[in-house]
């Protein structure tokens, strides 16, 4: 990212002591409910990632996301850790690695975590390239620090899924893009175009760095207007680039072209129109979803504003590289409003362009306010530090609460042991997902998605089953679909209101995780719970 001059050098350390930070606040909270419950999509990701490291096979078989840069590193670090516990040679294949990670699921799922908690880390100095290129060097302080202040990317970060990867390609990519503003030639746009082409193995939306890209070079020919050799120069770079877009991709996820079968039928799964809470809005809907819901929940709404007012004053300004970011965001969020599902986590993949803005926007108005005043210099300063603070004060506090409560056992476990202590042994659960995970235990569980999904109380009681367990992280999203889902809102609503409650474990008293409602549907031995 260049030599550090003297004026950089301040920022810089900074910066590492940002990386420091954000290094142990993720890695604080990685176990989590390990091994007894991991979070979502992991197991999807760490079965393929075992098969891969059992069979040697580098086909992975599943392009939904399509995963390359998580998948790849996963099955090595698998193997490599797996060869070291048992005293085997590093490239010698081990079939007994999928029982060695069953008898002891919570070491190799920690070993997962941290290629995420790595990606999440590894981003923050990148996205302070991106905005040190597109601002200047205390905008790019600022953005780190409130880019490491989300909740959200933490939660993302300490899970073995590709949020993480796709932020880190993404940022590495629009760097090499903007760094085609300064240096036009073929290598600059082939490294551009490979690091694009990794992040579209990461997450295929980051295909729509492309057209950043291309509106880069556009810029760059209206700048060589009547200089037609320079501008031929370019356009082969051009080309360049975008095959490079290709080559990347192909080096990253290699099977993608021989497995057309599998493609499809993943992104048919991955592209589903129907998912209980996240569908049925369409792109128009999606899109004033992620504006007016999604973003103000994952950024203060101070932050957004001002988000809003640097991207308008870097477009006053004409800052070209500015623009570009501005794109990257606006093509990101229009491709996620053509999928007919819609999550807040994808947003993950701007929050940190999106802290750069607001950065940029308390900068400007510090300097503004200092150029009113005597000594002007050593006030900008100051009042880019009071405005910092002012605006992340809280988010910090809630930031580092949250860190600090993924460290202790969430609700799950706290059922899972209560229940374990207090139900007698034998007894029969029809449970929820996101409840608490029984196995192992002298307890016979058997979870649904949704039990209201699958049949009524006395489809359960008629099955031989002792008690059922419900999750809010189910039925509020029923709750919030009334209309939709009257038969499971029926069916929930009456076990919450009627149901012979035995034991409830709430995040307000816990810590985190869902509301967890343990019921009897016949005589229990377990006293009821009053509340």
């Amino acid at each position: 990212m260049g030599g550090a001059t003297g004026s950089e050098t301040v920022p810089r350390l900074i910066l590492a002591a940002i990386v420091v930070l954000a290094l142990w606040s993720h890695l604080w909270g990685i176990r989590g409910d390990l091994p007894w419950a991991y979070a979502s999509d992991e197991g999807r990701f760490a079965v393929i990632a075992i098969r891969m490291a059992t069979q040697g096979d580098p086909n992975p078989h599943w392009f939904g996301h399509p995963g390359s840069t998580l998948l790849y590193p996963l099955a090595l670090l698998f193997h490599v850790g797996n060869a070291l516990e048992a005293g085997l040679p590093l490239l010698q294949v081990d079939p007994g690695l999928a029982a060695r990670v069953g008898g002891n699921p919570g070491k190799y799922f920690l070993l997962g975590r941290l290629i995420s908690v790595f990606y999440a880390v590894a981003s923050l100095p990148l996205l302070y390239a991106v905005a040190s290129r597109t601002f200047d060097a205390t905008t790019a302080v600022v953005a780190t620090w409130l880019a490491l202040l989300s909740p959200l990317a933490l939660e993302l970060a300490q899970m073995m899924r590709t949020d993480s990867a796709g932020v880190f390609f993404g940022l590495l990519a629009l760097w090499l893009v903007l760094r085609v503003l300064d240096r036009p030639d073929r290598v600059a746009h082939a490294l551009a175009g490979l690091a694009i082409g990794a992040a579209i193995g990461t997450r295929y939306f980051l295909a729509t760095l492309v057209p950043v890209l291309l509106c880069a070079d556009v810029v760059l020919l209206a700048r060589l207007r009547g200089r037609r050799e320079e501008q031929r120069r370019l356009l082969g770079a051009t080309v360049v680039g975008l095959v490079c877009v290709g080559v990347g991709f192909a080096l990253t996820t290699p099977y993608f072209v021989l497995h057309f079968d599998a493609v499809w039928a993943n992104l048919g799964h991955e592209m589903r129109e129907e998912h209980l809470g996240a569908d049925g809005l369409g792109f128009a809907g999606n899109l004033v979803w992620y504006l007016t819901d999604a973003l103000p929940a994952s950024m203060p709404a101070v932050w957004l504003v001002a988000a809003a007012a640097g991207a308008a004053l870097a477009a006053w300004r004409r800052n070209v590289a500015a623009v570009l970011v501005l794109l990257s965001i606006v093509t990101f969020l229009v491709a996620i409003s053509t999928a007919s599902l819609h999550w807040q986590r994808w947003l993950v993949q701007i929050v940190p362009l999106l802290a750069a803005f607001a950065a940029s926007a308390l900068v400007a108005l510090a300097r503004a306010l200092a150029a009113l005043l005597p000594s002007a210099r050593r006030l900008e300063v100051a009042l880019v530090v009071l405005l910092t603070v002012v605006v992340s004060a809280q988010p910090a506090l809630a930031y580092f609460r949250f860190s600090a409560q993924q460290a202790i056992p969430s609700t799950r476990i706290v059922a899972r042991e209560w229940i374990e202590a207090n139900l007698p042994p034998g007894s029969t659960i029809a449970a929820d997902l996101y409840t608490a995970p029984l196995h192992d235990t002298q307890l016979h569980a058997d979870y649904h998605f949704s039990l209201a999904a699958d049949g009524d109380l006395e489809d359960y009681r008629k099955a031989g089953y002792d008690y059922v367990m419900i999750s809010d992280a189910i039925y509020r999203r029923y709750l919030r679909e009334r209309r939709r889902y009257p038969r499971e809102v029926a069916f929930y609503e009456t076990l919450l209101k009627n149901g012979r409650l035995v034991k409830r474990f709430t995040p307000h008293e816990v810590g985190r995780g869902p509301t967890i409602s343990l019921y009897a549907l016949r005589e229990s031995p377990v006293p009821q719970d009053t509340r």
